[in-house]
């Protein structure tokens, strides 16, 4: 930057303003509609279940060094040291990520600095932050008849309240990143909604679930979900009976857990007429083949009083509100005949089949693409990760090959910027790269302050009510209200000096008063915050928004506020900014704060 003594007229407001204009003009590109593309072939006069917007051009965006790219795509973002450690993991490139897969791959059950974070926190030992996780590790039963049958609100809504806690620490600080990325995948493509009976008592449950499986197999996890009390409740199967069905988890095992609304559905024309895909199955369903479904999971529910079961909340099977103990007549779904009544069989046959057939691997595939590499991703990748997870199929560990393939692919490692941070991602990135030091609990003020800014922004966890989960396209949250709402939430964060102290940690770096520069510490920061050099046009605006600061302070000093120590710039040996001074109010603190906000805020750093 060259030096200067005139005021350049950047206040924070601006750069924000800029940053804004930038991320919506620029880099991060706006829809020009939210319209899909027009169909053709067989899908041609079919809407998809969520049209893809069109995006208007861009510049291509060069990708930061590979240690960069995997802690921001695969992970919420780097720590400090991260990006050393992922370095030293091998002499090249592929054997650094080889190394890191492998660990993150095969992770063990504990996950040492959550659990430490948890300690204490279990009970009600520690009176400040009494019960703050007592759910969590409850039973099945014990959640359902301690909290989803309580009439107290709170008591009944605890256990969500504690998991979405829970949820931000282990994405704060999990050993085992990979995993709470693909998490939050599987639970939005089971989404089930948090704020209602009985998932609000039954989330923790709901999530051991899902965590069990994630390095599976698919059609286990399938099968595990469709009998959780919080997935029969909230897509309407506990009340499946005949001679009344009810189609609802049916449809939606279909259009969004297992082929898809798309590609794979037929409508309203004779199963017959469907013909077969490349493997020989059927190529996908019809409206028939949903009513079949919802005929062979009548009789699935829960165990809550109906009938004289035990209220416990457990799955349970009632042969005498299923189909065939009425009358006896086969059910036909796509490749499936089931001839007699099996009980639970007969759902987990069909479950299998869906889980199994190549229109299922194709759309899986489709959306951990696009989860992890980006959006519209490359038809091979698709393609041979579609494979890959149907020849894995009967497989124990078939989603740990996926990832695997997925995230060794050339198309995965130069990939960058098709995707924007929602703001939970924004969040819990500023969190990690600032150090910040935060037991995020319930019944705590500067958590309570944090997660009440992170619900203005519209996305937490266990916080969508529709079916199809948080939606992961870029163009849904690069909009000003996501971007905005998820600014303030980070700007809150990096206020509280109790739990971050963003100036002690810039001198712990510069021990040297005569290095702590603007230009150094925007440097600093920045390698340190995303792993990888902003642009210079950028970290200079960053500078000059540090420049001003002081410049306001002290119009007369004739030296180089860039480039000159924070203790030099003043007037008669009187700094106007005392670089030792670290308090939650000094001014040194304040501009730190604020420099590292903007980093965190650009619109690079939004990218991955």
């Amino acid at each position: 930057m060259s030096q200067s003594n005139t005021p350049t007229g950047l206040n924070r407001r601006l750069f924000i303003g800029a940053a804004a204009a930038a991320s919506l003009a620029g880099g991060l590109a706006v829809p020009k509609s939210a319209e899909a593309d027009p169909p053709s072939g067989k899908s041609k006069g079919r809407k998809p279940m969520r049209p893809a917007p069109a995006l208007a051009a861009e510049a291509p965006v060069t990708p930061p060094p590979l240690a960069a790219l995997v802690l921001n795509k695969a992970a919420y973002g780097p720590r400090p040291g991260d990006i050393e450690a992922f370095n030293a993991l091998g002499a090249s490139e592929s054997e650094r990520l080889d190394a890191w897969l492998f660990d993150q791959l095969n992770p063990s059950t504990s996950d040492p600095e959550v659990d430490n974070r948890l300690d204490g926190l279990l009970t009600s030992e520690v009176i400040e932050d009494q019960l703050a996780f007592d759910t969590i590790d409850k039973s099945q039963e014990q959640l359902w008849i301690e909290h989803a049958r309580s009439e107290d609100y709170a008591i009944r809504n605890r256990p969500v309240w504690q998991m979405e806690r829970l949820t931000l620490l282990r994405a704060a600080y999990s050993q085992w990143q990979l995993r709470e990325v693909l998490y939050d995948f599987w639970f939005n493509h089971f989404n089930v909604y948090g704020r209602e009976f009985p998932t609000s008592a039954m989330t923790p449950e709901y999530d051991r679930v899902l965590r069990q499986y994630i390095f599976g197999n698919f059609g286990d996890m399938l099968k595990a979900n469709a009998r959780t009390a919080s997935m029969l409740y909230y897509l309407d199967n506990y009340a499946n009976t005949w001679p009344n069905p009810n189609e609802n988890y049916a449809r939606e095992v279909l259009e969004l857990h297992t082929l898809g609304a798309v590609s794979n559905y037929f409508g309203a024309i004779d199963p017959a007429a469907v013909g077969n895909n490349s493997m020989g199955q059927r190529a996908g369903y019809t409206e028939i083949d949903v009513f079949e479904f919802a005929k062979a999971l009548t009789g699935w529910g829960v165990s809550d009083t109906t009938d004289d079961s035990p209220d416990t909340g457990a799955f349970i099977f009632r042969p005498g509100r299923h189909y065939d103990d009425w009358q006896e007549a086969s059910i036909k779904v796509m490749d499936i005949e089931l001839t007699a009544s099996n009980g639970t069989n007969d759902v987990d046959d069909i479950l299998d089949y869906l889980a199994g057939h190549y229109g299922t691997a194709e759309f899986i595939a489709w959306k951990l693409c696009t989860r992890l590499i980006g959006d519209n991703p490359p038809q091979e990748i698709v393609d041979s990760t579609a494979l890959e997870f149907f020849n894995r199929r009967n497989d124990a560990d078939q989603l740990k090959a996926v990832y695997s393939h997925i995230l060794k692919s050339s198309a995965f490692q130069t990939t960058w910027g098709k995707k924007v941070a929602r703001p939970v991602e924004t969040l819990v990135r500023g969190w990690r790269a600032s150090g910040v030091d935060l037991t995020m609990r319930i019944d705590h003020s500067a958590s309570n302050g944090i997660w009440g800014r992170l619900d203005d922004t519209g996305h937490y966890p266990f916080g969508y009510a529709p079916p199809t989960g948080f939606p992961d396209e870029r163009a849904f949250w690069q909009g000003t209200g996501p971007l905005i709402m998820s600014w303030r939430a980070l700007t809150y964060m990096l206020r509280h000096n109790q739990i971050v102290n963003q100036a002690a940690q810039t001198n712990d770096h510069y021990t040297d008063p005569t290095d702590r520069t603007a230009v150094n510490i925007v440097s600093w920061w920045t390698d340190r915050a995303l792993g990888y050099g902003l642009p210079a046009a950028v970290s200079g605006r960053i500078v000059d928004y540090v420049v001003e600061i002081l410049m306001q302070r002290e119009p007369a000093y004739n030296g180089d506020y860039a480039n000159d120590p924070f203790d030099a710039i003043g007037i008669d040996t009187t700094p106007v900014t005392n670089a030792d001074g670290t308090a939650n109010n000094s001014h040194y603190q304040r501009i730190v704060r604020g420099l590292v906000g903007l980093i965190l805020m650009s619109p690079e750093a939004m990218r991955r």
